[in-house]
């Protein structure tokens, strides 16, 4: 992110990476991170859980403000150049996406809860022209994304006006909305208003808001299935609220991982027992990373 942000110069960046502006020798971007992250030895994530804590007892004036607007802003502009540089999915992908299609056709709709913000997930499914929609109150496939995604805008629930009649709510109910139309292009590209974007990032509220209604739709959603399968998800420790919310949904349920560390197969063991995953194993070497019928006749 850092790297991103240096290379990238952002117009609404840039005076705040400049030495001597604002009155921050450094720059106020700087200023901000060497203040969270004086040893330069922190991650993304304790990034953000320390401007949590930073920004609940500080003044407005503290640098930290500029620096939490600047990686907000950056990470999903960040994306979405990966996304636009995304020529080809790889056969893993489109492979994953037949089991979508195939359980469609015989009426036995599998569903996606992911806490990614791109959108590999849409874009696999549009590919293999499997329908798909951000809620489970239709027929296509349902993707939940609890944490947001870089499509959508929060600008109901900021109590701002759509800049265009194209914007509809996720769901039905939701105070998120996206441009259903044209959901793989940056409403935000423009550089304007972009804290409208909804990402929730480490550190921040998980039920806030619409995200309840995500939350209840994906427990839902779990509900109707037998089979639940965590794949390149790491069930991090600092997320208790996702830990708590998939202890309590899937229990009784058949679990797989598809993770490639052991260590993170262990902490799924010790948080969620029932695992049926023997070792570990990343995705590529899944039944659901080949084709659906070469799989099912294997």
């Amino acid at each position: 992110m850092l790297s991103w942000i240096e290379v990238e110069q952002h117009p609404s960046v840039k005076p705040h990476l400049t030495p001597n502006l604002h009155g921050f020798s450094e720059g106020q971007f700087y200023a901000g991170l060497n203040e969270i992250d004086p040893e330069g030895s922190m991650g993304f994530e304790e990034w953000m859980m320390a401007l949590r804590d930073r920004l609940s007892a500080t003044h407005i004036h503290d640098p930290c403000y500029t620096f939490d607007r600047i990686v907000r802003d950056g990470c999903g502009r960040l994306l979405w150049h990966k996304m636009h540089t995304l020529d080809r999915l790889p056969a893993a992908y489109q492979n994953f996406a037949s089991w979508f299609r195939e359980h469609h056709l015989y009426g036995q709709t599998n569903a996606i809860v992911s806490f990614n913000w791109d959108l590999l997930a849409e874009r696999t499914l549009t590919d293999a022209r499997a329908g798909w929609l951000y809620t489970i109150e239709s027929p296509l496939v349902p993707i939940l994304k609890p944490h947001g995604s870089i499509n959508w805008s929060n600008h109901v629930e900021r109590n701002l006006a759509a800049e265009s009649p194209a914007w509809q709510p996720i769901a039905p109910r939701s105070t998120y909305y996206y441009i259903r139309h044209d959901p793989f292009s940056d409403p935000f590209e423009n550089g304007t208003n972009q804290f409208l974007r909804k990402l929730i990032l480490p550190g921040d509220p998980e039920d806030a808001g619409g995200a309840r209604l995500i939350w209840t739709e994906a427990e839902a959603a779990i509900h109707e299935r037998d089979v639940v399968v965590f794949i390149g998800y790491s069930l991090p420790r600092y997320d208790s609220f996702s830990t708590k919310f998939f202890q309590r949904v899937t229990a009784g349920k058949q679990i797989e991982v598809y993770a490639r560390s052991a260590e993170t197969l262990q902490h799924y063991r010790q948080m969620l027992p029932d695992i049926s995953t023997t070792e570990p194993l990343s995705f590529a070497q899944s039944q659901y990373a080949r084709p659906f019928a070469e799989a099912v006749n294997a």
